[in-house]
């Protein structure tokens, strides 16, 4: 304990400004001149297996660009995973970025949180998410990997992933890699060759370095397997079954008074950033009359809405989205790429039909009771008029939607994929 708090002492005297943090350190000095030719090479180095079991617990440092209370499926992914480990008796570290006034050092549910200050240019301007870290995170990574058993990696091409493993690889810990996306496709050109190229240097770099990369669905998993020869598997996203669940008309009464929701109108649900990326363009070009929008998220939306239809829900606590789930009738993500949106399974868990351009992440369902559609406004309408207009098909496809939730994605069979 005196030991550990000795590092993190020594890591607020270097300042996030320090760029070369170990003039006074013989390995750690070297390791740092030595990173980027170590990571080029394709050195084999045997890694130790582990296996997560409950006699056999682990010290397991999860490094993720984003964290709470920032707003995104991947933050709660790693939140969720750390919980389950925590649960096992595992000690967990999340390294994060530190965008605002967060503490440096914090505890969520006793998950140790290290933040690492951070700037956040591209999602502000481009809705990029793709933090630009002080850096402090190579002394910060230093410092956890060294005493760590498991490294676990969110997303491919951000920084952390990079020099995570690369400091995994040369402490010879065990690094396992999860991505969630794959490539997105934007409108601009250049933000598409930016990352193309990100994913054939920084990414390459990160999948050689992994003991074994999971994705979420095939497309993830045909795009990077033309870069890397690294074993992939597949995992499932989870939801809070407990949090996320439906209620009966009378209490869907209450919680749309409570928020301020009108009461006798259909309500149409969306869950996510406010990003072109979301589709939330096509959720509002398809507004109609009939029946009113309900966006909960985060980000700013241009141009600003009017209409009084549409009513808007940002920067809201996990119990109180799980209410504007249960307080409307339909859910609606017309995304135009996506790995597995938590938000699916959150709307699914809270009893609601679904209607959404989907993905090769949703091939197991009944497509009878989930509406793959285009990323089309008129398709989009007409299936709201189709589902909304027939009691019978909305309860039906509310019913499918829970029960396929609680059989299938239970955060612990998430986790099960880190016994490796």
């Amino acid at each position: 304990m005196v030991k550990a708090k000795q590092n993190e002492k020594d890591e607020n005297c270097l300042g996030s400004d320090a760029i070369y943090p170990y003039n006074e350190r013989g390995k750690e000095k070297r390791l740092f001149e030595v990173t980027t030719r170590l990571a080029m090479k394709k050195k084999k180095i045997k890694i130790k297996k582990i296996k997560m079991n409950r006699t056999n617990k682990m010290k397991v440092l999860i490094i993720t660009h984003y964290f709470q209370p920032h707003i995104g499926g991947i933050e709660i992914v790693a939140y969720n995973h750390a919980k389950e480990l925590m649960k096992e008796g595992n000690e967990v570290t999340i390294v994060t970025s530190r965008l605002n006034s967060e503490k440096e050092i914090n505890f969520i549910d006793k998950i140790r949180i290290k933040r690492v200050k951070a700037l956040n240019p591209f999602e502000k301007r481009f809705h990029v998410p793709y933090p630009l870290f002080s850096p402090k995170l190579i002394v910060v990574l230093i410092n956890e990997i060294k005493k760590t058993d498991l490294v676990v990696l969110h997303g491919i091409i951000y920084l952390g992933s990079f020099f995570g493993a690369i400091i995994a690889k040369y402490y010879k810990k065990t690094v396992i890699l999860m991505e969630h996306v794959g490539f997105v496709e934007y409108k601009s050109s250049i933000l598409n060759l930016v990352q193309t190229l990100l994913y054939l240097s920084v990414g390459k770099i990160v999948m050689h370095s992994s003991r074994k990369i999971f994705v979420l669905n095939s497309d993830v998993k045909r795009y990077i397997s033309g870069i890397t020869n690294t074993p992939i598997a597949f995992f499932r996203n989870g939801v809070d079954t407990n949090m996320f669940y439906p209620v009966n008309t009378r209490k869907k009464t209450q919680l749309r008074k409570k928020y301020k929701l009108p009461v006798n109108r259909k309500l149409i649900l969306f869950v996510g950033r406010f990003v072109q990326k979301k589709g939330l363009d096509l959720v509002l070009k398809s507004k109609e009359s009939s029946f009113d929008l309900v966006l909960v998220g985060g980000g700013v939306i241009n141009p600003p809405i009017t209409d009084s239809g549409v009513h808007i829900f940002t920067d809201l606590a996990q119990p109180k989205v799980a209410e504007i789930y249960q307080a409307c009738d339909l859910f609606l993500l017309p995304s135009r790429s996506e790995g597995f949106p938590l938000s699916i399974l959150e709307a699914m868990a809270s009893g609601l039909p679904i209607i959404t351009t989907g993905g090769s992440y949703l091939d197991f369902v009944d497509k009878r009771l989930v509406k793959i559609i285009k990323p089309e406004v008129s398709e989009i309408r007409l299936s709201i008029r189709e589902i909304v207009s027939n009691s019978n098909l909305l309860r039906e496809m509310g019913n499918y939607s829970r029960k396929i939730a609680v059989s299938e994605f239970a955060w612990n069979k998430s986790i099960s994929i880190l016994n490796i």
